[in-house]
């Protein structure tokens, strides 16, 4: 008899635990989800632009979410990470003039050409400086590409191509159609200025760059947000910037080239950087704004090793009130980012419905990643854990309302063991693995997850995307293809409860939450693969 109650109250223990961990699951409810997205995504809320008067809003109530779910604030009792922020707005001169061997070439702004600087001066210019042709601005020992070669740049600016030298070439060099972080227009600025250039100029083109000139134009005087720095980025070149294809192709003839030749020069992995028989001049004009804005932050603490955390990310902000388009300016922002939000605090309800993890879980709702991933970067400069003890990061963004997916789009896959954990838990819900159709748009690199992975931590960015279970793949690519060209950054990006369907959120949501609580109650740490240009950091951060 005794045996017998031993094993009998075992199984019912065994039960209950499987009991508690299916409740987390059921818990994510899409009730929950819709609720959400139709608040924050409604007009009263202006679009959520950071330090706009709807900002306090936004951020009490994700905030006031998290305390209802039973998450604690993650921040030494606070709900909130204060983010200070710099706002930049700059009148750049009216022409760009490179003095060329063939006479004075002059660019006209927004046309032509879109300068900026977040250096905190309010004068700045180009007066003849020296233009130096640097490739592709690039220096990666483990491709065995520099091209700088050791050049002095100070005072010069370099003109350079965007994306990698493996883009659109039959050579897998770099990582082919793939885009590296290398080919990232941001990491072209800060490689610039650790060289010492005063300018950077990246030419323009829609296909490496994954999206058209109007984009860049379209953001040519618009004030620009950065985190408020303390050495006034002085660290930073005087001139970052663009020249459009057209632009560069009458430069590169007046220097007695084509801009294939160019290319093709620049391509090549033996590249050496050329000082061009050219001098460049332009202004700008630049006043300066500092304001805080905030991360929402909401905390489980681990149960048996709570200095180790799983984060899960998901930004807030949008666009705010903008140009009128229909009668209509305010973009609200449902799928972005509404959507991801809605979805990372149903996965933090699932987490408490279910035994407490092993490891803690950060829930971080980020502000101004539209400006750059300005919050999700202070975070990761100013973490509640150390990232050497940050375990994974789990971001999504733009979730599509078009119903269940077969699908498990993995941005970024084959960066690290990560992909295996969502392939394993994608298999249960009867869903299969995507690549990113648009690999070369480097979106891995553009969203909230990015920082953490800049400084070793492995990450998740999935979501249901090529293949929707009440379309197909050709018809689902058809509507995704309308939705980047006529409702993203739009005011159109709004929610439709009679026609719009979350049942893929709440999906992806269950499948995420399952990825994380095998990843908070293991004590593995996912490794980056070989070929990734993240893994060394990652080593020596866990040294």
């Amino acid at each position: 008899m005794k045996n017998l109650f031993i094993l009998l109250a075992g199984i019912f223990l065994a039960s209950c635990s499987l009991v508690k961990n299916k409740s987390g699951e059921d818990a994510i409810q899409y009730k929950n989800i819709e609720k959400h997205i139709a608040e924050l995504s409604s007009d009263e809320y202006l679009g959520r632009m950071p330090m706009s008067s709807t900002e306090g809003i936004t951020v009490d109530y994700i905030a006031a979410q998290m305390k209802e779910i039973g998450l604690e604030p993650a921040n030494n009792g606070s709900f909130f990470q204060e983010v200070p922020l710099l706002a930049v707005n700059s009148k750049i001169s009216n022409t760009l003039d490179f003095d060329t061997p063939k006479g004075l070439l002059k660019f006209d702004k927004l046309v032509d050409y879109v300068t900026f600087s977040r250096k905190m001066e309010a004068e700045q210019s180009l007066d003849l400086s020296e233009l130096v042709f640097a490739g592709f601005g690039i220096t990666a020992p483990e491709f065995g590409r520099d091209d700088f070669q050791g050049m002095d740049l100070t005072g010069k600016t370099i003109l350079i191509f965007v994306n990698d030298p493996g883009y659109g070439t039959t050579d897998p060099y770099f990582k082919g159609n793939t885009m590296t972080y290398y080919g990232r227009w941001t990491y072209k600025f800060e490689e610039a200025a650790r060289r010492g250039a005063k300018g950077c100029l990246i030419i323009h083109e829609t296909g490496p760059a994954g999206y058209p000139w109007k984009v860049v134009a379209n953001n040519g005087e618009t004030t620009k947000l950065y985190l408020k720095p303390e050495n006034d980025y002085q660290d930073r070149c005087t001139f970052e910037g663009w020249i459009s294809k057209t632009a560069a192709e009458k430069l590169f003839l007046a220097c007695g080239t084509t801009f294939d030749e160019a290319k093709s020069q620049a391509i090549q992995k033996d590249f050496k950087p050329v000082v061009l028989p050219v001098k460049v001049s332009g202004w700008m004009k630049s006043s300066f704004e500092t304001s805080i804005s905030r991360n929402v932050c909401g905390l489980i603490h681990g149960s048996k090793r709570p200095d180790e955390v799983v984060v899960y990310t998901a930004h807030w902000d949008h666009l705010g009130v903008g140009t009128v388009v229909n009668g209509d300016s305010i973009y609200n922002g449902a799928t972005d980012n509404a959507s991801a939000v809605a979805w990372m605090l149903e996965i933090g309800r699932g987490f408490k419905s279910a035994p407490a993890p092993e490891r803690s879980v950060l829930f971080l709702s980020v502000t101004a990643e539209e400006s750059g991933l300005l919050g999700s970067g202070y975070y990761a400069e100013h973490p509640f854990f150390p990232m050497a003890k940050t375990v994974a990061v789990i971001n999504t963004d733009v979730m599509l309302f078009m119903g269940k997916f077969k699908d498990v789009m993995l941005t970024g896959s084959g960066q690290s063991e990560l992909d295996e954990w969502v392939r394993s838990e994608a298999a249960k819900q009867g869903r299969y693995i995507a690549p990113d159709p648009n690999p070369d748009n480097g979106m891995f690199f553009r969203s909230d997850q990015f920082p953490l992975v800049k400084l070793g931590v492995p990450a998740i960015y999935a979501k249901g995307y090529v293949d929707a279970e009440k379309y197909g793949k050709e018809e689902t690519m058809e509507q995704v293809d309308r939705y980047w060209k006529e409702t993203y950054h739009s005011p159109f990006d709004e929610y439709h409860p009679e026609s719009d369907d979350l049942s893929g959120i709440v999906e992806d949501a269950k499948l995420l939450y399952h990825v994380g609580t095998n990843l908070a109650n293991s004590a593995e740490w996912p490794q980056w693969n070989a070929d990734s240009e993240f893994k060394t950091i990652r080593e020596k951060s866990r040294k």
